[in-house]
């Protein structure tokens, strides 16, 4: 590539592959040039959908009834038979609206339809609801469907109707085409109202946080929590996608500012420390201090279904209507209608009450702190893995921080520049546990492009080699320079295995960018050299460890050996 060229992409702020965005203050000012590409689960995304148009008001009047009268699988039957009809010939999907939508968000995880009951005609239907939400997303899209007013939370399902109207003014391709199907389609269920996800969730963030706890606590409630945040994660990454292709020829900022995320984003408001709220959702690890700020969305949901013998002295509870006791006359077995439930329906008495009660007045915002309480750190056992939620929780924990960064390079000035937020993403995970470390820096599958990840390796090697930014991009000169026989601060094993990972990781982003082109050799014998440094380093450390740190610089030993084996043998086939 010729030099003017590259210096061309620098200006851009475009970054090449396997180096680092950050060589440049000047370039970091210009970050609303940030590139548009898409992140790696979004690919595809923007591809041609169908069109839409609303389901017609005789099968809506049937899916309400069905809904009203609890026949979940029978109205979603109905509904998917709309949305597939015509698939072959691209005609227009059949959409509901958004409030029949957010029933179907709310029944895919509601305790009631899932972990708190044995019926299997409800847990059914809670996977039918499941699935029909991604087979509207993969067929059409997000703009259009009305999912953006039905993924919405603070107030129940109902109250998106009144905002489906205005909606439409909106969106050219609105589903809704009048105001009769706004009024007959009401849903007049307690799923839609005082049960729905939209009315027990503070806001998206709360849910994040407490499904990312379950991951760790509440197994059962993971499994139906981790179906709804691939759902969401694929929703929010679908719409950006979208927005990006509508950015081309647009004005950015306000082609963003209506994406599903800015939404959520403004129940958070700007300034890193409410970016740090986001991150301690989506790094939740189940410890008493996360469990306070991301509690359960509805009482008692980590319950067991209730036992027969249960069941049967609840039916014979004995009507006092002096004592305004009812029996199980008001109760539904799916549902925990208490005095505090009932009174959702005051929002603005609510909402204060569920700030208070799930968030912090003044929360912590030290993360070497939330590391020394984490329930994970605790326990001395190999699987730290397992105990950070299992991979399938560190691969959507992994998705979110993806959505993160390409929003922030495709609308910096409305959420934070890259290089904020790459520095906000070191303070959280720099302090993790070695291998839940390693899954950020060196994953195993990628969540960030080389050169992104290159980026914040970099970020992340800053705080432990006690260095300020590179000189430049990160190139093979400029890793020899910096990175190759780099040793931490100190002579802890762990953090001597944590550079050695950055260092790793950022070699093997030069490789697979084609970008180790200079004198092979030479590179070989550095990096040998820091391999060596980093162990003579850690042998430095005279001081006798027992119990817990001698179990963890056990570890640390043993990625510290396993990531200078894997360099050394890279470079080996390299150089031949």
């Amino acid at each position: 590539m010729p030099k003017h060229s590259r210096l061309l992409r620098e200006l851009r702020h475009e970054p090449v592959n396997g180096r680092s965005i950050f060589a440049n203050p000047d370039i970091l000012s210009s970050s609303q040039a940030a590139s548009q590409s898409p992140s790696p689960h979004s690919t595809g995304a923007a591809h041609q959908r169908r069109a839409v148009r609303p389901v017609p008001a005789g099968i809506l009047d049937q899916c309400t009834i069905c809904m009203e009268e609890q026949l979940f699988s029978q109205a979603f039957a109905l509904l998917e038979s709309g949305l597939s009809a015509g698939f072959d010939t691209n005609a227009p999907a059949c959409i509901p609206p958004p409030q029949h939508l957010a029933l179907a968000s709310t029944l895919a995880v509601h305790p009631s339809m899932t972990t708190r009951t044995d019926d299997p005609d409800k847990r059914i239907a809670a996977d039918h609801a499941a699935k029909y939400l991604r087979e509207v997303v993969a067929m059409v899209g997000v703009e259009s469907t009305g999912l953006p007013e039905a993924l919405q939370f603070g107030q129940s399902n109902n109250a998106r109707t009144g905002r489906t109207k205005r909606a439409k003014t909106r969106r050219s391709d609105a589903v809704y085409e009048s105001d009769e199907n706004e009024d007959t389609s009401r849903l007049r269920s307690h799923y839609s109202e005082r049960q729905s996800l939209g009315e027990n969730a503070q806001d998206f963030w709360a849910v994040v946080g407490w499904a990312f706890n379950c991951s760790v606590k509440h197994k059962a409630r993971w499994q139906r929590w981790r179906i709804w945040l691939e759902l969401m994660l694929d929703v929010l990454q679908h719409d950006l996608a979208a927005r990006v292709s509508q950015g081309m020829a647009h004005a950015k900022n306000n082609t963003f500012s209506k994406t599903l995320f800015a939404q959520y984003m403004s129940t958070v408001g700007a300034g890193r420390n409410n970016m740090r709220r986001l991150m301690r959702a989506v790094l939740a690890d189940g410890s008493e201090k996360s469990i306070r700020e991301f509690g359960e969305i509805w009482k008692n949901e980590t319950k067991p279904p209730k036992k027969k013998e249960e069941s049967r002295s609840a039916k014979r509870r004995k009507l006092d209507l002096d004592n305004d006791d009812y029996g199980d006359y008001l109760e539904n077995d799916s549902e925990e209608d208490t005095a505090e439930t009932r009174s959702a329906r005051s929002r603005s008495v609510t909402a204060s009450r569920r700030r208070r009660s799930r968030t912090p007045a003044n929360p912590d915002t030290n993360t070497q702190d939330d590391d020394r309480d984490s329930g994970f750190e605790d326990a001395t056992e190999a699987d730290a893995i397992e105990q950070f939620g299992g991979m399938e929780a560190i691969q959507l924990r992994q998705r979110f921080l993806a959505i993160f960064t390409a929003f922030s390079r495709a609308a910096p000035t409305l959420f934070v520049d890259t290089e904020e937020l790459f520095s906000i993403f070191t303070e959280f995970i720099r302090p993790l546990p070695l291998q839940i470390f390693q899954q950020f820096t060196l994953p195993t599958t990628a969540y960030l492009s080389a050169d992104l990840q290159t980026s914040l390796n970099e970020m992340m090697s800053r705080p432990l080699l006690g260095t300020n930014a590179t000189q430049g991009l990160i190139d093979q000169r400029e890793f020899e320079a910096s990175f190759a026989t780099c040793t931490a601060t100190n002579a802890s094993l762990v953090d001597n295995a944590k550079v050695s990972l950055l260092s790793e990781s950022m070699l093997r982003a030069l490789w697979i960018s084609g970008h180790l082109i200079g004198d092979l050799p030479q590179l070989k014998t550095l990096v040998d050299e820091g391999i060596q440094l980093r162990l003579n380093k850690t042998a430095s450390d005279g001081r006798k460890k027992t119990g817990k740190k001698s179990y963890l610089d056990e570890e640390a030993k043993i990625v510290l050996d396993c990531s200078g084996q894997r360099m050394a043998l890279l470079l080996q086939v390299i150089v031949g």
